[in-house]
């Protein structure tokens, strides 16, 4: 009566729903980890969420055998070859039941409809069970559909957690007998640079609930007045440790209603960031477009971006003359991780400013950051564009002088990041002569002309 775990994207032990029933029965489970170079690359993962995620797996291997549950390592060519491998791999080791946690994309969704045909032809049985706060199917408008806007989406999540008792799994039970020893975990390849990166970032679910604690303890209170300043420690920069599923939301809610109520507007203010997340995941799976690389919003499929790929390159090299923007790409480039209040306003000047396709800016997240979440770097994204789901209207547009002038005002982020103008009169705009003495970049764009542009551009779309 052996049983098989896959591990999909929820790299953690504790509250790990098909984790914990696989192993429900006591006999013998093995954990199955597929090692896939090919789907990583084709959905754009980054080498250092890759490296990150199989640190951690390093990590759990060794909590699983504590718990003598096995961890075996398959190798799979694509996305359309793991369910040919699981398959193979449960008829020749006479396995009894399947388990996995969804994924909302929908490759993903496809694959495991698959593989549950494909399980059911062996007389075998595919277990599947949702790892978010509450299923996607469950949260509906008062007309029985799925919402399209967070806000009212956010008033039924709470209104949810007010009736529904939350729970936490804990630790699976431990296995009668070990069938077999754990395979290695195989490194992948990345460069002495990215490894630097990657020592920025301890791993491991106990150290992700301490830091959680920690967070709750002593800094959710000032969350809401200090989170949108990027020389500030403000967040809980618990977004790698979520992202790769080493720390689940159900988790976050759970410790910071234990220990507080939501009366204080830092506590509210970062459990609606917990929320925004489960948010983004609902649209994944109520709207497959998002998974196609199409705009939420189908009046934009036909939007004419601009093709100007020095304006990109100088983007992502933050070399715009923009010094908050510029400062924003070195921290990304240089750590792997952006501040969120930075992740919007990079990502409006491209999409807005520069009118270049979001998907590119999409795709350059998702290949250089350590917490990449296609849900969330997707709903990010095009909210910003105003091709996604937002009430406001696609005349939203970020100053990013101004958004710099706001949330760093002394130029302390921008000093950090861009050394070489440290010393210029006016740190969020320098004058052209500042600028060509220090052999800092000019503006790519005029701000106020390319603002003016992007309206006309997008009002053409707007009915």
């Amino acid at each position: 009566m052996t049983n098989l775990f896959i591990f999909n994207s929820d790299f953690r032990i504790r509250d790990n729903p098909a984790l914990f029933h696989a192993a429900e029965n006591g006999e013998s489970l093995v954990a199955m980890f597929i090692h896939n170079p090919k789907k990583w690359e084709s959905h754009n993962e980054s080498d250092l969420k890759i490296a990150f995620q199989i640190d951690n797996l390093k990590n759990i291997s060794k909590g699983l055998a504590e718990l003598n549950i096995s961890l075996k390592v398959i190798h799979a060519e694509g996305i359309g070859d793991e369910n040919k491998k699981i398959v193979e791999y449960v008829k020749n080791n006479n396995i009894n039941e399947v388990f996995i946690n969804k994924e909302y994309g929908i490759n993903e969704i496809n694959r495991d409809q698959n593989l549950e045909k494909e399980i059911a032809n062996l007389n075998k049985k595919l277990n599947s069970f949702d790892s978010s706060v509450f299923l996607p199917e469950s949260i509906k408008t008062q007309s029985d559909t799925f919402f399209k806007v967070f806000t009212p989406y956010s008033r039924a999540f709470r209104s949810k957690l007010l009736t529904k008792k939350l729970e936490v799994l804990g630790l699976p039970k431990k296995q009668k007998k070990k069938i077999q020893e754990s395979d290695e975990v195989e490194n992948i390849s990345i460069s002495a640079e990215r490894k630097k990166i990657l020592e920025l970032y301890l791993i491991g679910e106990e150290y992700a609930l301490d830091k959680l604690d920690k967070f709750i303890d002593h800094k959710i209170h000032s969350y809401k007045e200090k989170r949108d300043y990027p020389a500030i420690d403000g967040t809980s920069s618990l977004s790698p440790y979520l992202s790769s599923g080493v720390l689940s939301s159900r988790q976050c809610l759970f410790k910071v209603f234990e220990k507080l109520s939501e009366e204080e507007e830092g506590i509210k203010t970062w459990v609606n960031e917990i929320i925004w997340r489960e948010f983004y995941k609902y649209i994944l799976f109520h709207n497959p477009r998002v998974s196609k690389n199409l705009s939420f919003s189908e009046k934009y499929d036909d939007f004419l971006w601009s093709d100007n790929q020095d304006h990109f390159i100088a983007w992502s090299k933050g070399k715009t003359g923009v010094p908050i923007i510029d400062a924003a790409m070195r921290q990304l480039n240089s750590t792997g991780w952006m501040h969120n209040r930075l992740r919007m306003i990079v990502a409006m000047y491209l999409s807005k400013n520069l009118l270049i396709d979001w998907r590119k800016g999409e795709k350059y997240f998702m290949q250089n950051l350590i917490d990449g979440d296609f849900a969330s770097n997707n709903g990010g994204w095009q909210w910003s564009a105003s091709t996604g789901v937002d009430a406001a209207p696609y005349f939203r547009i970020f100053n990013p002088i101004t958004q710099s002038e706001k949330f760093d005002k002394k130029g302390d982020f921008i000093k950090n990041w861009i050394p070489e103008i440290s010393s210029v009169k006016n740190i969020h705009d320098p004058s052209t002569d500042e600028r060509n003495d220090l052999g800092y970049s000019n503006h790519l764009v005029d701000l106020k002309e390319s603002r003016k542009k992007a309206i006309e551009a997008f009002s053409k779309f707007s009915k």
